[in-house]
């Protein structure tokens, strides 16, 4: 089993994407597609609420580099 921030570039026969209850700042579409890509052959989700999932794919991550334009 590995975290999805920490799998990058990997693949697993089964992969399962639990979703918590509320949305936090880090779900966001790029963590769940990575989630869900990382499934060779099959893929188990977890959806401890319902509308978190669509929530997290309609929210795009938001970059601060804190260098100035």
């Amino acid at each position: 089993m590995g975290l999805v921030h920490k799998s990058q570039a990997s693949e697993f026969l089964h992969t399962a994407l639990l979703l918590p209850p509320t949305l936090n700042p880090i779900l966001t579409r790029e963590l769940v597609y990575t989630g869900i890509t990382r499934a060779r052959d099959w893929l188990t989700l977890v959806e401890a609420k319902r509308g978190v999932l669509n929530e997290a794919v309609v929210r795009e991550v938001v970059r601060v580099s804190g260098v100035g334009s």
